[in-house]
C-alpha cells in the first residue's frame, strides 16, 4: 500500500482524456444499443471500472511488480480453463459465463502480458538471437492458447502489444529486417494454408468487398456507406438510417466508429480521433519522463495496446483493415474489454506517480 495519498503526483490529462473517452463512448452507445439494457450495463462496468482503476493506485509498484509472475501464471490457467469449461460465442470458446456477467480471460492475458514482458526486460538488452528466447517465451503461451480459442483478434493485440515493448526495448534493425523477410515467406506458404475458410474470406472480401455484397462483404460495405452518409456534420443524434434501421451490424460493439461517423459525421469523428491521439500522446510523454526501463516498457505496452485495437477497429470500419473483432477502446460495449482498458491506463498512471521509486 502507498504510504500516503498525494493527488499531485498522477497525471490529471490522462485520467480526464480517459473519463471523456468512456463519456463520449456512453454517449454514442445510447444511439447504437439495439436494447437500452446495454447502455445501462455499460453504465454500471464503466462506475466499476473507474473505482477498480483507483483501487490500483492504493498499491505501491513495487507491490506490483513482484505479483507480476503470480499475475501471468494465474492468466495462463484463466486461459486453459477457459477451453474446458467457457461458454461457447459466436464460434468461440473465450468467456466465462457467470450469470448476466460474461469475463474474457484473453483481456486480463494482455495485462498479465505487458506487465511480465516489462519486468523481464528490465535491465536486460536485445541484441543476439539468444536474447529473444525467453521474452518469446513469455509472450507465446497466452497468444497460442487465445488463438486456440480461436479469438484471433485478441491474439493479434498481444502479439502487437510484445512488438511494442521489444521495439522500444531495441530491436536491432538487422533483426527487424530477419522478421520481414521471413514474414513474407512465411505467410503465403504455411500461415495462409492454415488458416480457416471464413477468416480466409475475411481477408480476400478486404481486396474487394462487392464479391460478396450479401455475405462476407455485407458488414463492410454497410458500414462504409453509413460513415459516407453522415457527411462533414452528420445526420443527428439518433438520426442514422443504416445504423437505426439495423443495416450495421454489431453497431454497438465492433462497429460502433460506423454509428458515430454517421450521426456525428467528420467533425464528431474527427473529434473522438483527436481525443485518442491527445491520449497516446500523453502516454508517450509519460513514457519519456520515468526513469526506469520497467516503467517505460509497462507504458509502451499499454500505448501499444490501445494504439493497435484503436487502428485496427477504425480499420475494419472504413474497409481497409479484415475483420477481426477487436473493439473500439472505451467506447465499444463490454464490460472485461473496458475494465481492462481502465486497469491498463491505471497501471501506467501507477508506474508513472511512483517513477522516482526504484523498481
Amino acid at each position: 500500500m502507498i504510504r500516503r495519498l498525494d493527488l499531485t503526483l498522477y497525471d490529471w490529462p490522462l485520467a480526464l482524456l480517459t473519463l471523456g473517452l468512456n463519456v463520449a463512448g456512453l454517449f454514442v452507445l445510447a444511439s447504437a444499443a439495439p436494447n437500452p439494457r446495454l447502455w445501462k450495463m455499460q453504465l454500471l462496468f464503466s462506475l466499476l471500472a473507474l473505482v477498480l482503476a483507483a483501487a490500483l493506485q492504493l498499491f505501491r509498484k513495487e507491490t506490483i511488480y513482484r505479483l507480476v509472475y503470480l499475475a501471468y501464471a494465474l492468466a495462463l490457467v484463466l486461459l486453459v480453463a477457459v477451453l474446458f469449461f467457457g461458454r461457447e460465442v459466436n464460434g468461440a470458446r473465450a468467456w466465462f459465463v457467470l450469470g448476466p456477467v460474461r469475463l474474457q480471460p484473453a483481456e486480463l492475458a494482455k495485462l498479465a502480458l505487458i506487465l511480465v514482458l516489462a519486468r523481464y526486460l528490465h535491465g536486460r538488452r536485445l541484441e543476439r538471437w539468444r536474447d529473444y528466447l525467453a521474452p518469446l517465451a513469455l509472450a507465446l503461451p497466452p497468444i497460442a492458447l487465445t488463438i486456440v480459442e480461436p479469438d484471433l483478434g485478441g491474439a493479434l493485440v498481444m502479439a502487437a502489444i510484445a512488438f511494442g515493448i521489444f521495439f522500444v526495448r531495441g530491436l536491432p534493425w538487422r533483426h527487424l529486417l530477419v522478421v520481414a523477410l521471413l514474414g513474407v515467406v512465411l505467410v503465403p506458404t504455411l500461415v495462409w494454408p492454415n488458416l480457416k475458410p471464413h477468416q480466409q474470406e475475411r481477408i480476400l472480401v478486404l481486396l474487394n468487398p462487392q464479391s460478396d455484397p450479401l455475405g462476407a462483404g455485407f458488414q463492410v460495405i454497410q458500414s462504409m456507406i453509413a460513415i459516407g452518409s453522415g457527411g462533414v456534420a452528420g445526420k443527428g443524434y439518433g438520426q442514422g438510417t443504416q445504423a437505426q434501421l439495423g443495416f450495421v451490424p454489431e453497431r454497438h460493439t465492433d462497429f460502433i466508429f460506423s454509428v458515430l461517423a454517421e450521426e456525428m459525421g467528420l467533425v464528431g469523428a474527427l473529434a473522438v480521433l483527436l481525443g485518442y491521439a491527445a491520449l497516446l500522446y500523453r502516454l508517450g510523454v509519460m513514457a519519456l519522463e520515468v526513469l526506469h526501463d520497467g516503467d517505460r516498457l509497462v507504458i509502451v505496452g499499454v500505448a501499444s495496446l490501445l494504439a493497435f485495437q484503436l487502428l485496427v477497429n477504425v480499420g475494419v470500419t472504413l474497409g481497409i483493415a479484415p475483420v477481426t473483432g477487436i473493439t473500439l477502446p472505451l467506447m465499444s460495449y463490454g464490460g472485461t474489454s473496458l475494465i481492462t482498458t481502465y486497469l491498463a491506463l491505471g497501471l501506467a498512471q501507477l508506474v508513472y506517480r511512483d517513477r522516482y521509486e526504484p523498481l
